[in-house]
Order: C-alpha cells, then structure tokens, then sequence
C-alpha cells in the first residue's frame, strides 16, 4: 500500500463536509443560513469535521490493513446518474489504493425513502418495485468499480429480519431533540405540512447498515452527513469504533438545478454515449468547474489545467465542454464510442447534417397531405401528446429538412422521404406506409 499520508492526500482530496457549507447547516441548495446542531455533530470540540476525519482516517491508515469501505444507494429509478457516481469515484479510489469496498444497495431504506433535504412527505415505495429498479445498480456501478474486487450487499439482509424489541432499542440511541431539529424536519413542522413517524427512521436503518458491515469508512453527499453520523452513533453503542465519514460535494444538473430525471437535466451512465456527449455539451458555463471536480477521472493536474484554460481571456467554453464530453463518455462507454459520440455532435448538431442510421416512420395510407405536425406526431407516436408536440414547436425544436417550423399549424405536404428532427437529435424520415 502507499504511505499513509499519500493515501490522506488522495482520499481527502474533493471531499466537503457539512459545516463547510455556507451557513453553516449542511443542507446546501435552499440553504437559509441557520444552524443545524444534527447536522454539525460529530467533531470533537475545538476541531473541524474535516480536521476530526482526517486524523480518524490516518489512525485507521496506520493500522496497515485493507479498510472496509462503503457506499449506499437506494433504488427510487431504474438508471443512475453522474451525480450518484461522485461516491462511486472516492469508493473506486479507496479500491484502487487496495482497500475493501462494498456497493451497498439499499432495498429496505428506499422504501421508506431518505428525506434528507426533502421539502415534503416522500411517497413510500414497495419491496418488489424497488428489488426491480435495482436490478442493474451493481452493473451500473461496475462501469467505475471492478466487479471482482467489489462486494455487493442489500441492506435487506438485516434490516428484513429486526424485531420490535430490536427496533426500539436503536430508537433509545438518537436524541429527539436532534431528530426534530434537523431543518429538513423543523421547516416541514414550522409550514403545517406532514411529517410521520416513520421518516424520523430512516438514519437509523442506514446507522444500522454500517454497524452490520462492520465499516471503517463511509462515503456519500454532504447532504447525507447526518445519516452517516447516525452509523457512529449505532457502531459507539455496540462498543466499535465510529467510521470514518468521507463527504462530497453535490454535483449539480445541466442547467444548474438538482441532478434530477424530472427536470431533464440529469446525464445517466446508461444513456447512449451520443447522449450523454450532447447533454454535457449543454452544461451551463459557470458550471464545467463543477463537473470537471466530480465527474471526470482526470488527475488534480488536469483537472486544474482544464480550469485554468477555462479562465484564460478568448477560451471558449465550449473548447473545454468538447474535452469534457469526451471523457464523460470514455469513462462509460470506452474512447472508440468517445469519439464516434464528438464525431455524431459535429454532424448534427454543429453541421446540422442528418446522421446515417435516420428511424424509418410509416405514415398510414389514411394520412393525407395537408395534416397538421401536431396531428401526425401523435399519429405515429413521435410524442406523447398534442401539447407536447406544440411546446416544442413554438419553442423552436422542430425542424423540416433541416429548417425550424415555428408555426403550431404547420402542416405535412405529403412528400414522401420529408427529414425532420425533434429537438438537438431526434432524426426520423417520414414514409407511406
């Protein structure tokens, strides 16, 4: 293994933990600058969380043994995104420096759902329906990790078989003052909106994983500070020493908001790789320092040369977006599809030239000349609904022949072999049937 203190460069490097977050609160976005005592605990008096790790971190270093390293993800979609693999890439870190890392999947936390964060009650999922949407996590996450060096766990394997009694024995370890201080909590009670009784369980279902997996180390979002702290506690209770907890930066969407599927802004690992190349080609400007530090895999030199180049008076972003993209898709899909992905982005999108696999679409004999895009959209499943189809044209996404059609009432004129393009990619080549 390296020397300790070149693991400590390396494993501390990127983390942020939550009273580095401006206010103080550990929350993050919406942050309105009150104190949140949850969140802060956890450092000895007089010391900083980050100056509290990194010595527990160094203690365990020295007892020159491979560390028992984990993560946790709850299924609540079927695709992971970059933001969920921002641990993955400390996890793969810690891997790669010959520790023993462990990919938990969350199957009995996501059904009750993490609120860290949440503005309101999260709709409670079922065993069955998450089993499914977890299905392809640990084949997602082995896009990073090595899969013969990686063990797998569901929390369901202990979490499934607790007792009452058991139950509320752990219950007796958290302090409520802390539970319901959490401002997460506190805001929701201030506003009259509901909070149950079984949200307040959550930290001590994942406090629990970390006591059963024997863990030194934690890694996670700084938004989930709270959760890993409630591991200590459980671990201190059981008479073990308290994991380390190695916390990151969240990485935010394309536009800037939460890395969200609902709001389109998130870059899944599954996407295809022309996909995630023009998604990361829309990465608000101010943002590529963001995404250089959390998503890529590049070295702290390159990392800060990419930035640096970012700052020199005439770079144009996009020069840094195209290097980005690039890598992006490297990572989860190999250099061949990097390249073909920057290749398909200069045809389509920066030449405007159709690309040679166009989808086929047969227009029923009933169709005539004359029918609205609106209609026939529909007609041959090209959008969900009529206003769908409308939004996108009045907001420019609809091309024929290459040519934006902004009228609503724009119709077909019955060519046969008519191009047309719905938003940045979708090409498809309208035929009779």
């Amino acid at each position: 293994m390296k020397p300790v203190a070149e693991q400590i460069e390396i494993l501390m490097r990127g983390t942020q933990f939550a009273d580095e977050i401006e206010g103080g609160g550990g929350r993050g976005e919406g942050d309105d600058g009150g104190r949140d005592e949850a969140a802060l605990a956890g450092a000895t008096e007089g010391r900083s969380l980050r100056e509290q790790m990194t010595a527990e971190l160094a203690e365990r270093l020295k007892e020159a043994r491979p560390l028992r390293v984990y993560l946790g993800v709850d299924p609540t979609a079927t695709n992971l995104h970059i933001g969920h693999f921002v641990p993955v890439q400390k996890l793969r870190q810690f891997q790669e420096l010959g520790h023993h890392v462990i990919f938990l999947i969350g199957d009995y936390t996501a059904t009750i759902g993490d609120p860290s964060g949440q503005a309101q009650e999260r709709r409670r999922l079922r065993h069955e329906d998450v089993l499914e949407m977890g299905r392809t996590y640990a084949e997602q996450a082995f896009h990073l990790l090595d899969p013969a060096k990686t063990e797998v766990r569901r929390n369901g394997e202990w979490l499934a078989g607790l007792s009452f009694a058991q139950v509320a024995e752990l219950a007796s370890i958290f302090p409520l003052k802390w539970i319901v201080s959490r401002r997460d909590f506190r805001d929701r009670l201030e506003r009259g909106e509901s909070l149950r009784l079984h949200e307040t369980l959550y930290s001590l279902m994942q406090g629990y994983d970390a006591h059963m997996l024997h863990c030194d180390a934690q890694v996670g979002g700084y938004d989930q500070h709270f959760n890993l702290l409630a591991g200590r506690w459980i671990q201190q209770y059981f008479g073990e020493k308290p994991h380390v907890m190695l916390t990151l930066p969240l990485l935010m969407g394309t536009d800037g908001r939460k890395m969200s599927k609902s709001y389109g802004n998130a870059i899944h690992i599954n996407d295809a790789p022309e996909d995630i190349y023009g998604k990361a080609m829309r990465i608000a400007d101010e943002l590529i320092p963001n995404f250089v530090d959390l998503a890529t895999s590049w070295t702290s030199t390159r990392a800060e040369e990419e930035k640096a180049r970012l700052r020199q008076k005439g770079t144009n972003p996009m020069d840094v977006k195209k290097d980005l993209a690039a890598h992006l898709v490297e990572i989860y899909h190999g250099r061949e599809a990097a390249e073909g992905a920057a290749q398909h982005f200069r045809q389509v999108v920066q030449e405007k030239a159709a690309p040679e696999d166009v989808t086929e679409v047969h227009v029923p004999a009933t169709i005539a000349a004359g029918t609205a895009w609106v209609d026939l959209a529909i007609v041959c499943k090209l959008a969900g609904s009529k206003s769908e189809m409308r939004r996108l044209i009045q907001q420019g996404g609809f091309y024929v022949e290459q040519e934006a059609v902004r009228d609503a009432g724009a119709t077909w004129d019955g060519r046969p072999e008519t191009l047309i393009r719905l938003g940045k990619r979708r090409y498809f080549r309208i035929l009779r049937a």
